[in-house]
């Protein structure tokens, strides 16, 4: 964790917002989908603020280790495993009036508040409202509309700004030989560390990946559909990723016919995209970018699901065929 934490630090972006949570009240609440960046800088902030170097987290000092490490006894987190009850917002109000041992100030980070019960979020309201001199409520959130507007009032907001896609590549770290797989999980992400993450580590997002290239590649004619469409139906369950990975290959395509190749995600594969790109007009491009899109919406409305993708892998023969 701590080398993506220092990643993150050094980006003026966050080491900014992190120095307006410096001086914010005494109850803050930090906004975004991304869970792993709200963690990320609400642990910086903390190290920030007890760091024994006093100007920047080091990493290193016994304050910083311990933080880094979730061992300091004046840290304490909850919501982690399950949503937050009303037993753990009574402890949150019992362990507000004990003094911090180690650190200058006593924190309570709570994680996806978004999921405590109404009746916890009641519970917090007193001690949000009128605490102690030394403590610090971090609330992370992921959905603020399910947050009480009493404990909103409360508390400053901060949305945390996302990452840009060269940004998420430069924090991830992953092995060489993976650049082609991490480059499409970038552009699925969508700045968002926490999506990146799950997907490059999924299995079956390698495998909906090389067979949304192999469908490009080698789906020919009509006869060949019946055993894509089974398996596709492998991956049922996340038919949206297959049909996001497909979508991204051919805008792609698009952009190398346009001579945008800088626009191009998947620039690991370059090459095979160059060979597609000469077989293909831009019209049939943009009619099976439509396709999808049909054919994403139909499964919504519970759309039989074998029948959806035969009709989408025919339709891509046919679009290709008429508008070579």
């Amino acid at each position: 964790m701590s080398s993506y934490l220092f990643k993150i630090w050094e980006l003026e972006k966050y080491k900014s917002l992190i120095s307006k949570l410096e001086k914010s009240s005494h109850a803050v609440i930090l906004h975004s989908k991304d869970k792993m960046l709200l963690e990320a800088i609400s642990k910086l902030f903390v190290m920030k603020s007890e760091c024994l170097d006093s100007h920047k987290p080091c990493f290193v000092c016994t304050n910083c280790s311990k933080i880094l490490d979730g061992n300091s006894i004046d840290i304490e987190v909850f919501g982690s495993e399950k949503a937050i009850l009303v037993e753990d917002s009574q402890k949150i109000v019992e362990d507000s009036f004990v003094l911090p041992l180690e650190l200058k100030k006593k924190y309570f980070i709570l994680k996806n508040f978004e999921n405590s019960t109404v009746q916890a979020q009641n519970k917090l309201l007193k001690v949000i409202e009128e605490p102690r001199l030394f403590d610090k409520f971090i609330l992370l959130v992921d959905n603020l509309d399910a947050v009480l507007s009493t404990i909103k009032s409360r508390c400053e907001i901060y949305t945390v700004p996302k990452f840009e896609d060269d940004e998420l590549k430069t924090i991830f770290d992953f092995n060489i030989g993976d650049g082609s797989k991490v480059n499409f999980a970038v552009q699925y992400a969508d700045g968002n560390l926490t999506t990146l993450n799950t997907i490059f580590n999924d299995d079956e997002f390698s495998e909906i990946y090389s067979l949304c290239r192999c469908i490009l590649t080698n789906m020919q004619n009509s006869s060949m559909v019946l055993d894509f469409t089974f398996e596709i139906s492998k991956h049922k369950d996340k038919i949206e990723m297959f049909f996001d990975v497909l979508s991204v290959i051919y805008r792609d395509i698009i952009a190398i016919k346009n001579n945008k190749q800088n626009l191009v995600q998947n620039k690991e594969i370059i090459n095979e995209l160059l060979v597609l790109a000469n077989g293909i007009s831009e019209l049939a491009l943009v009619n099976i970018l439509k396709e999808i899109e049909i054919s994403r919406q139909s499964l919504k409305y519970n759309a039989n699901f074998s029948s959806v993708i035969d009709n989408l892998l025919l339709k891509i023969l046919e679009i290709k065929h008429i508008c070579k």
